[in-house]
């Protein structure tokens, strides 16, 4: 366990409060930031943003020519295709895909294109936010996300759902390889949260000489504050080499018919490359803005009350600790299990006294 200690001084010389604050950081970021700085990729080979002035521009690949079209199964239509969706911000609309009740292939809608290149190496991005937290119903009980298939090798780059089939529908995983099965899939989040909205990437290396393929995710849940990318992986299969070839494309549904996502997407990139890591965090940089830094911004003083609020720039669901001391050699902590907020955060110490003259505060941030 380590920690990361912020301090600051209170003083109340004659009860009258001195502290220091400033404006907390901010930075300007959107969906558009994030479009623009992905244009800007030379191994960017198809790029979806879902945005246009009509339905056809929205289904547009805006860097290659794989153009998507709907693809009903069952008893659904493209009718139950929605356009023009709230974003994960105002400046950019996302597209709703569609499953409907009973089992995976019964009613359902989502996005297709006949054939893309696939490379020895690739890498994907998206953002999308899930209508469900569980799948159910089916045989499988898996949706759809981004997908491809080259004959009997999977491409499932990011399905909602995990293996051992039938699934749970509560998950996100990546499977690449010969076979839905546990030997080719990394599981990326264990739970997922309905109505969040999730950065999900990828890159994956085929080494033809072992004939193993190589992944590793990351992810940060927009919705939750996360400005950090949590790393999955590395992981290498037992199922074969892929991706290779042309390959059909789903995008909210299975690359043919059936199994469809239920809920938003927002972004879809491929890359004709591995990416590193710092390019995906450089990309959720300009989506939120960056981490805030990790300090604290303002110290206020009740006199009625005689108790002072701490407030410090959070993470939602991070841990902190608090501590006080008068001379800053001696710490005692007034408590080590503050859970943040997204964004900001605060905690009152009530154990103030009228004859204190000088305090001083330390909030700590509790890294498991």
């Amino acid at each position: 366990m380590t920690f990361r200690d912020l301090n600051h001084l209170m003083a109340l010389p004659l009860l009258a409060l001195i502290y220091y604050s400033y404006c907390p950081f901010t930075s300007n970021a959107s969906i558009i930031d994030f479009q623009n700085l992905v244009q800007t990729d030379l191994d960017l080979s198809h790029q979806f943003t879902f945005d246009g002035q009509n339905d056809q521009e929205r289904l547009e690949d805006k860097v290659g020519e794989a153009n998507l079209t709907t693809r009903p199964f069952g008893s659904g239509t493209a009718n139950d295709i929605e356009y023009a969706k709230e974003g994960y911000d105002e400046t950019s609309n996302a597209i709703s895909t569609s499953r409907g009740p009973g089992n995976d292939f019964a009613q359902g809608a989502g996005l297709h294109n006949a054939s893309v290149s696939l490379s020895d190496q690739i890498s994907f991005e998206v953002i999308f936010q899930p209508n469900s937290d569980e799948i159910s119903g089916g045989a499988f009980n898996l949706g759809y996300i981004l997908n491809t298939r080259v004959n009997n090798d999977r491409g499932y780059f990011l399905v909602q759902g995990n293996a051992p089939l039938p699934s749970t529908g509560q998950q996100l995983s990546s499977t690449i390889g010969d076979g839905y099965a546990e030997r080719n899939q990394n599981l990326i989040l264990s739970q997922i949260e309905i109505g969040h909205w999730y950065f999900v990437t990828g890159s994956y290396v085929i080494n033809r000489d072992t004939n193993i393929t190589t992944f590793t995710n990351y992810i940060a849940d927009l919705t939750n504050g996360d400005t950090i990318l949590r790393k999955v992986g590395p992981f290498s299969n037992n199922g074969g080499p892929y991706p290779t070839g042309g390959s059909p494309l789903g995008i909210g549904g299975r690359w043919d018919a059936g199994e469809s996502f239920p809920g938003q997407i927002d972004e879809v990139n491929l890359y004709d490359a591995e990416k590193e890591e710092v390019n995906f965090q450089q990309h959720l940089d300009s989506i939120t803005g960056g981490k805030t830094p990790f300090e604290i911004n303002k110290i206020t003083h009740d006199l009625n009350s005689n108790t002072t609020t701490i407030e410090w720039n959070s993470i939602s669901g991070k841990a902190y600790a608090v501590d006080a001391s008068f001379d800053m050699i001696e710490w005692n902590e007034l408590d080590d299990g503050v859970i943040g907020e997204k964004d900001l955060t605060s905690f009152t110490d009530t154990e103030s006294s009228e004859s204190e003259t000088i305090k001083f505060y330390r909030v700590r941030e509790i890294e498991e």
